[in-house]
């Protein structure tokens, strides 16, 4: 790592880490000011899974110049919630890629099914159990290591604002309220998320177990040729906590046949 980046890193364990985030976001507000307002590069595809998905996987499956995992996510928060529209292609013209894959997304699906041009783009989500699911955020963003950041973006403008729940408060080893309201509020944005995946003209479904076998489905999708051997993931294999319940995770699985089903129809039309 360079010595600027090992800089940086100490740094966003510090109080300054949000001044730092800040300052980053308004040189790259800066840079996207400077964008047309019309799509004149790649017609990117976004998968819009939320985080702990296989997002970095697939990502990481393709070459960095094409293929990018939550780029610029702090500037993306600040300045898609101030004018949706008006920031999604210059967004889209200042990163160029062909392939983008942010959970952030999962909290813009209905902005993205109605503005002008993301309605017309191709998206991918990936699918995986609520269970599963839930497990890993809560295990990952309490994860020693990750609770060394002061400011995480993340953790404070999408789990914080998005979803609602601080995931650093959660009580490892006690049954509480407050950890099944949390949980709660996982299951309810989970499935809101994945019900409004329909609102998407262009959608390709994969199934987390399945993800290496369906690259040759993305590879059609942004005309590129994946190398699935520099791939990558963020695991933890330390879990604190586990999550089961069944009677969930067959209700998303009747959900998601569902929308499979429904998309093959689509397509086929």
């Amino acid at each position: 790592m360079p010595t600027s980046d090992k800089l940086k890193f100490f740094l966003l364990k510090t109080p300054f880490a949000k001044q730092i985030r800040a300052i980053e976001g308004r040189l790259v507000l800066w840079q996207m000011n400077m964008q047309s307002s019309e799509v004149l590069k790649q017609r990117t595809v976004y998968c819009i899974s939320p985080y702990k998905t296989g997002t970095t996987y697939l990502s990481s499956s393709f070459k960095s110049e094409i293929s990018r995992h939550e780029p610029i996510h702090y500037a993306s928060y600040k300045y898609l919630d101030k004018d949706f529209d008006k920031y999604f292609v210059k967004r889209l013209n200042y990163l160029n890629l062909k392939l983008e894959c942010s959970g952030s997304w999962s909290a813009y699906v209905e902005e993205l099914s109605k503005n002008e041009i993301a309605k017309d783009l191709n998206y991918i989500c990936i699918l995986r159990s609520p269970s599963s699911w839930i497990t890993s955020v809560i295990n990952y963003w309490n994860k020693p290591s990750m609770l060394k950041f002061y400011f995480d973006i993340p953790h404070e403008h999408f789990w914080q604002e998005k979803v609602g729940v601080n995931l650093r408060e959660f009580e490892f080893d006690l049954k509480s309220k407050k950890n099944q309201d949390m949980i709660d509020k996982l299951i309810d944005f989970y499935f809101d998320f994945t019900e409004k995946t329909r609102l998407l003209r262009n959608i390709t479904y994969i199934r987390l177990k399945d993800i290496k076998e369906s690259l040759p489905l993305v590879e059609g999708l942004i005309n590129e040729k994946a190398s699935p051997e520099k791939s990558w993931k963020r695991a933890n294999n330390k879990k604190q906590f586990t999550y089961k319940n069944e009677a969930i995770d067959q209700k998303y699985k009747d959900l998601t046949n569902e929308l499979v089903k429904e998309n093959n129809v689509r397509v086929s039309l």
